[in-house]
């Protein structure tokens, strides 16, 4: 998934109903930082390419996956919900032009680049 294929939501309007999140589970996020990047990685197990939403709006990232709940007749079930919705607010200093995605084996890695004004940079010296 590339930054042409994120979602650029105009309105501040929730992408699920009240009731369909209240069925969501909160996926797990690690967010590591450098002098280049956020990146965040998160657990989407059951969640393909197709039922993935990645948006951002007025610097609020949200991240909404389902997944097909196909063994409705299961015995045991370790957790249940109709699928993972997050939210982050991000900060200004990144460049959401340049944001990239990549969804593997369930887990989603978000690059979201540092603006060239964030980045630190070093002041050379002239000596006269």
């Amino acid at each position: 998934m590339k930054n042409s294929e994120l979602t650029l939501h105009k309105e501040n309007t929730p992408v699920v109903s009240e009731r369909d999140r209240a069925a969501m589970i909160t996926p797990a996020v690690d967010i590591f930082e450098n002098d280049d990047a956020l990146t965040l990685v998160a657990d989407l197990p059951g969640v393909s390419k197709e039922h993935l939403e990645l948006g951002i709006d007025r610097q609020v990232l949200t991240i909404e996956g389902r997944f097909d709940r196909a063994e409705e007749g299961a015995l045991y079930r370790e957790f249940c919900g109709c699928g993972f919705y997050r939210r982050f607010h991000l900060p200004d200093n990144l460049d959401l032009n340049q944001t990239n995605a990549e969804l593997k084996d369930g887990v989603l890695t978000l690059r979201l680049p540092k603006a060239a004004s964030a980045k630190p940079r070093r002041i050379e010296i002239t000596a006269r």
